[in-house]
């Protein structure tokens, strides 16, 4: 991977390869669905929204943090083991593919990103997060003066 040296790189790029770079080294190429959850991550003039798909997690069930530079999404599972613990009920289990451990993802944050203005909300499955742009990174402009 090169080296960015300029500013005409989109940021949604670089936290899309970055993704991809460390999912790549935790699973070995993994398939996406392999990943956790989908997301999509798009840019507008005062910021960055992400959308993730969680269904079957409430707001609870979702931890969302900045640490350094990376916005972490993590959705606790919790494993429905109450059958198997009864002794006098015998579980096998011949296919067992829904959700088990928890699920994470981290997003490498551009430098425009204002790490103190974060908002998430969980609704219908779909949790959406607003990482808002500093000021001074926000496009302006400048009123020319003169005659």
């Amino acid at each position: 991977m090169k080296y960015l040296t300029t500013k005409s790189y989109r940021p949604a790029n670089l936290i899309s390869d970055m993704d991809h770079m460390f999912n790549q080294f935790y699973t070995g190429n993994a398939a996406p669905a392999q990943r956790g959850f989908k997301v999509d991550i798009a840019e507008n003039k005062d910021g960055y929204q992400i959308e993730a798909d969680l269904p079957g997690f409430s707001a609870g069930d979702v931890d969302v943090r900045v640490e350094d530079n990376l916005l972490v999404i993590e959705a606790k599972v919790l494993e429905n083991t109450e059958k198997e613990d009864k002794e006098d009920e015998k579980v096998t289990w011949y296919v067992r593919e829904r959700r088990q451990g928890n699920l994470k993802r981290s997003f490498v944050l551009p430098d425009d990103v204002n790490k103190s203005d974060v908002d998430a909300e969980m609704k219908n499955g779909i949790l959406s997060v607003v990482l808002r742009k500093k000021p001074e990174a926000k496009p302006f402009t400048v009123k020319v003066q003169g005659k």
